[in-house]
């Protein structure tokens, strides 16, 4: 493209900032593509780039750099041959679903799942003719049990919401190889850092990288990486939806996974101290962690999360919902938020948040009664953490 001079103002104005960046030199932290579009020299570059023979951008809806980047990076720490960032960490189950499964398939799901993608199943997928039943996925009779001929897929989550149980990925990956489905596994609180699912044998991870992989509660964005065929599958679906993630969020994102080891092993730290700490206490009736030995899959996680459980936990206090809302009013380092993954200690009550669409009858058999409490526990001095609780636990005696 020949180099453009301009000499009226108002055209000046609207070309300010065009100029090349210098060559001979690089940002040591990577530039925010704040663009939704990008410009071509000539028609015949247009071709290369729509025909896939260049790497070039087209739109920002389609492909941008910072969504690359941050693909490119999620995917190495998955081990996975490719990625595919979204604007959420539904957008990412949702792409998943809508490009792998078609009307008359069926879908195997845990029982204990989080309520956004419950309600993607039970009031979308429905319509579209694709059956789900919802197994206890830790008991591998029951899974292998529910197949049917039409059955194409089974999703999991690593570490459930809200009571934590730790998925077998291994055997879980060995009846889907057996029987030729797709195994799907949501890694939302174990993050690659602590298990990765595709090194057990699972075909695609997907991640609400809104939680822990951003880890600051300034982000909205989800990510799901597998094989680079079944991810350039997703892609097509994905791309028409524009579901992309817009470049701040994004870049965002990639930011915050440079401090994701560290504040994981801090938070799993804390975690493992806080429940230890509930465990003991006579006004908690039940603590779900699966880094306590108490918990009926310690020795599983003890060896798919070597480097520790994570940062979330729930506990049932003595009582019922008033009991629960006391000890969450008189909390004072740890706030009330309804997600999770931050730096900081927060608390959320399921039943009326998170889990609220789930139908009463399956909350209580799930154990998501009104007097638990979840916790995602932060990177604070833990003594300041146990003290919190200590203090809100003391307003119930």
């Amino acid at each position: 493209m020949a180099e453009r001079q301009f000499e009226r103002l108002e055209t000046l104005a609207a070309h300010a900032g065009e100029g090349p960046v210098p060559p001979t030199t690089r940002p040591v932290s990577m530039p925010i593509y704040q663009t939704s579009v990008f410009a071509f020299p000539d028609l015949e570059t247009v071709e290369e780039v729509y025909n896939g023979r260049s790497p070039a951008y087209l739109y920002s809806r389609m492909a941008h750099p910072n969504a690359r980047a941050l693909e490119e990076a999620y995917a190495a720490l998955e081990g996975a041959e490719d990625a595919m960032a979204t604007a959420s960490g539904m957008a990412a189950i949702f792409a998943v679903f809508f490009s792998l499964l078609s009307p008359g398939d069926h879908l195997i799901c845990s029982r204990e799942l989080y309520g956004g993608t419950y309600s993607l199943l039970a009031e979308h997928l429905g319509r579209w003719g694709i059956a789900t039943d919802y197994v206890d996925t830790t008991d591998l009779g029951a899974v292998e049990a529910a197949i049917r001929p039409e059955t194409r897929m089974i999703f999991v989550e690593a570490i459930t919401n809200p009571t934590v149980q730790v998925a077998d990925l291994p055997a879980l990956s060995r009846l889907a190889f057996r029987r030729g489905l797709w195994l799907v596994v949501d890694n939302t609180f174990a993050t690659p850092y602590l298990l990765r699912p595709l090194e057990h044998g699972a075909d695609l991870v997907v991640i609400s990288a809104t939680k822990f992989l951003g880890g600051h509660s300034d982000l909205t964005g989800g990510l799901v990486a597998g094989s680079r065929a079944l991810i350039d599958r997703i892609r097509r679906c994905h791309v028409v939806t524009g579901a992309t993630p817009d470049p701040f969020a994004a870049w965002l994102c990639l930011r915050g996974m440079k401090t994701l080891h560290l504040r994981l092993e801090r938070q799993s730290q804390n975690a493992l101290a806080l429940a230890w700490f509930l465990s003991r206490h006579p006004w908690v009736e039940a603590v779900h962690y699966p880094g306590l030995p108490s918990h009926p899959q310690s020795e599983l996680a003890r060896r798919l999360l070597p480097r520790g459980a994570g940062g979330i936990l729930s506990f049932a206090v003595r009582g019922d919902e008033e009991a629960a809302g006391r000890v969450i009013r008189s909390l004072r380092l740890a706030s009330l938020v309804p997600s999770l993954g931050d730096v900081t200690t927060t608390v959320s009550h399921p039943a009326s948040t998170s889990h609220r669409t789930l139908p009463p009858e399956t909350r209580a058999q799930l154990g998501i009664t009104p007097n638990l409490i979840r916790v995602s526990v932060g990177t604070e001095a833990v003594e300041e953490i146990l003290a919190d609780f200590e203090a809100a636990l003391a307003t119930l005696g």
